[in-house]
């Protein structure tokens, strides 16, 4: 077989399998995810860089929930509420926002909490692309000797 037939066999090969790893792992690169559990958003706060995706999963059993920003800027139900609770993310209902811009975006769930941090509520801190992780403290060992 011709090397270039050789490629061009490969290269669709290739592809399929980069295609069938983007699936596998969740869509697109640069995803994060936050679980409503226990009538709380985890992780309450959340860092992100401009362009990625947050999807969040209402795993708080028997309980809606919406995902809503306190400026507007994102709504996952925006009919939800205690007297409407069809029009809210259901146990295991999924909602995806791709943050655009930079900036802190609080959000809240209308039926467990309001906006500026009251109840179910959490906070998207976007940052630009690039930016790196914040730093994690280190672990530190303290030894005590008692004197003799």
């Amino acid at each position: 077989m011709p090397a270039s037939a050789r490629v061009l066999w490969f290269a669709p090969l290739a592809t399929g399998l980069v295609l069938l790893l983007a699936v596998s792992n969740g869509g697109a690169a640069g995803g994060h995810d936050v679980n409503i559990v226990a009538g709380q958003f985890d992780p309450k706060e959340l860092t992100v860089e401009v362009g990625e995706e947050v999807t969040w999963t209402n795993k708080d059993y028997g309980k809606v929930h919406s995902v809503t920003a306190d400026d507007g800027s994102f709504d996952s139900s925006p009919e939800c509420s205690d007297a409407n609770p069809g029009k809210c993310l259901d146990d295991r209902n999924q909602f995806t926002y791709v943050f655009p811009v930079e900036g802190r975006f609080p959000y809240y769930s209308r039926t467990s909490g309001a906006p500026g941090g009251q109840g179910t509520s959490g906070v998207v801190v976007v940052v630009p692309a690039g930016t790196p992780a914040p730093a994690q403290p280190a672990s530190t060992t303290t030894t005590t000797t008692a004197a003799p």
